[in-house]
């Protein structure tokens, strides 16, 4: 009996995908992303590696050369999972934060205002999660309003009068913290950030430390003020909001994937090894892979004190 291509490219699926990551630098940035993953990446100020995200391309293997979002629009479910929406594309972005200086304070909109200040119906909202890898001991973020701030006497203020009445933290290294839409932000110097998010950029500032650089002030005070921000459970093991859940390994698992969803694990410590019936597969500090949503059963073994992000959309089963 023949085997149709497209059975052939089904089957091309059934391996992990690994994905060419794209460095971007920020004025914020530093050069960690090069020194602690031995990447070769712009001269200068490197803020951001992207390295899961619709656009990116295959790195290696059959699919080499074509991006994640043109494998989507042609196995949909067969790679997203039945929990996917293939005519929107692959529905996140996770990236590697170098944060040298501080980011801008700012905000993000739900899916609902990012159709509406924008006019796309492909525009998606903006909420996230950062995974602490490393931090400076004086490192501090922000993250939302002091206890008892009303947000609509926080728009009216500006530069250092907004930087009164923001909360500023120190979260711990390993720590997970949750970010969603509506969520006046801002990551300070000394942090080495994983951040797991809805596929989106949209991002709108109420204050640069003096930069020149846009600020947008009408749209951030209405993200503050109408953004609906998604509820998540937070447990020792990992969060859950509507757009996806992260759980933490830290030691040896086994697992099936059988359609549910996709899989990205992200090594955040240490070093991993995968195996299953597409052979071997190496984590390295650093590494993030992409697994199809009917990969099949998975091994992780982990080394080095070893840590892997593992996010998918909705809660996966070990066995």
């Amino acid at each position: 009996m023949t085997v149709s291509s497209s059975a052939k490219s089904l089957e091309n699926l059934k391996a992990p995908l690994i994905l060419t990551p794209r460095a971007d630098s920020r004025v914020w940035g530093g050069r960690r992303v090069s020194e602690l993953f031995g990447r070769v990446v712009p001269e200068g100020p490197v803020g951001e590696s992207w390295e899961i995200y619709g656009e990116l391309p295959v790195a290696s293997g059959p699919f080499k050369g074509r991006s994640l979002d043109s494998l989507v629009a042609e196995f949909g479910c067969e790679l997203l999972g039945r929990r996917g929406e293939p005519e929107r594309g692959f529905p996140l972005l996770t990236k590697w934060l170098d944060c040298k200086g501080w980011l801008s304070v700012q905000i993000h909109p739900d899916d609902a205002l990012a159709l509406e200040l924008t006019g796309s119906p492909k525009e998606r909202g903006k909420s996230e999660a950062w995974y602490v890898a490393r931090r400076d001991d004086d490192a501090k973020l922000i993250h939302g309003l002091k206890k008892g701030v009303d947000p609509t006497h926080a728009v009216r203020l500006r530069d250092e009068g907004l930087l009164e009445v923001l909360n500023f933290m120190t979260p711990d290294q390993g720590e997970l913290l949750y970010t969603p839409a509506g969520v006046v932000h801002a990551l300070g110097p000394g942090f080495l950030i994983y951040e797991v998010q809805q596929s989106s950029d949209l991002t709108y500032r109420f204050y640069d430390w003096g930069r020149d650089r846009e600020i947008h002030l009408t749209k951030a005070g209405r993200c503050l003020l109408e953004a609906e921000s998604p509820p998540a459970k937070q447990t020792e093991e990992g969060l859950y909001c509507p757009y996806f859940s992260i759980e933490m390994m830290s030691q040896n698992e086994r697992w099936t994937l059988a359609g549910d969803s996709f899989e990205i694990l992200a090594c955040v410590e240490g070093a991993a090894t995968l195996k299953g019936a597409f052979g071997q597969h190496d984590l390295n500090f650093g590494d993030t892979v992409l697994l199809p949503a009917d990969l099949g059963e998975v091994t992780a073994e982990l080394r080095e004190w070893g840590r892997l992000l593992s996010v998918t959309l909705g809660k996966k089963e070990t066995v």
